[in-house]
């Protein structure tokens, strides 16, 4: 499949009602450092690294040249995008910083956050996979949207969100970037969390490449007494624990999202004729 391009295209070819002649236009205002808050979709956790520092020497040099965007709340404005500036500013010991006011919905702004910081590829890949995970819980957004708005192949959107199911010390290393993305999504085809923690251990220990960690998890699958548990795909997981809440009943769904069956268990004739009762009077 051939690689999109709506990340080449800039932000302002995503959303061109808030971003339409933003170069042409001079910042509308300033504000006050203090009356800024950062928005809750922002898909960046850390900003303490080098490139941060770098930034905060240019603003104290320069100041901000590119004005932050922003929306107006009931106090003050929440940022769309410029968080690194912001907190840039903040250190530098700016009082005031340039902003351009701009409507935007909840979903606008958690997927602009999300664009910004791929365009700067400023996001660690776990960073990455929980703002596609938002995108897709709170705003409903398939993976196939997704992928257009952020101009990656919905293999790679799926892949990323399938990080989030490593174990803690393996994303503990992908953040501090003892592993890279690749190592991880190899890890991923272990058949137990021991085996990727084993893994793990050889990868860091022997500086090993991405083919290399390949054939060391095939090496281990292969080990006797090695059995493959699957890892239930998060959305069937998250739908099974749903429907058990709903209808007070173990539910179990098995196969994958596009085939399969549902399995709703009961433990007496009472139960049974409860369970039938709502599901034949929904089906009315």
């Amino acid at each position: 499949m051939a690689q999109k391009n709506a990340l080449g295209k800039g932000l302002g070819a995503i959303f061109p009602d808030l971003l339409n002649n933003l170069d042409q236009k001079a910042p509308s205002s300033t504000c006050g450092i203090e009356e800024l808050r950062p928005n809750r979709f922002q898909p960046r956790k850390t900003f303490n690294d080098e490139e941060q520092k770098k930034l905060v020497a240019s603003i104290k040099t320069t100041g901000i040249i590119q004005p932050l965007i922003v929306r107006k709340k009931e106090k003050g404005y929440e940022i769309i995008a410029g968080e690194r500036r912001w907190r840039a500013a903040q250190a530098a010991g700016l009082k005031d910083v340039p902003i351009v006011i701009r409507e935007a919905t909840d979903r606008d702004v958690a997927e602009m956050s999300l664009i910004e910081n791929l365009q700067r590829e400023e996001l660690n890949p776990l960073e990455e996979a929980d703002a596609y995970v938002t995108l897709t819980e709170k705003f409903f957004l398939s993976q196939e949207e997704i992928s257009t708005r952020v101009g990656k192949d919905r293999s790679t959107i799926a892949n990323t969100i399938r990080l989030l199911k490593l174990p803690a010390r393996v994303k503990s290393a992908l953040i501090s970037k003892k592993i890279s993305a690749g190592h991880a999504r190899c890890l991923l085809a272990c058949s137990t969390t021991d085996e990727q923690l084993t893994a793990l251990e050889a990868i860091i220990k022997k500086d090993l490449n991405v083919r290399a960690t390949e054939r060391l998890v095939q090496s281990l699958k292969r080990r006797p007494g090695s059995t493959k548990h699957p890892t239930k795909d998060r959305f069937l997981g998250d739908l099974e624990k749903a429907m058990s809440r709903q209808l007070m009943a173990k539910v179990q769904i098995k196969g994958t999202p596009q085939k399969g069956s549902i399995e709703i268990r009961y433990n007496s004739m009472d139960e049974l004729n409860r369970l039938s009762g709502l599901i034949l009077d929904d089906l009315k």
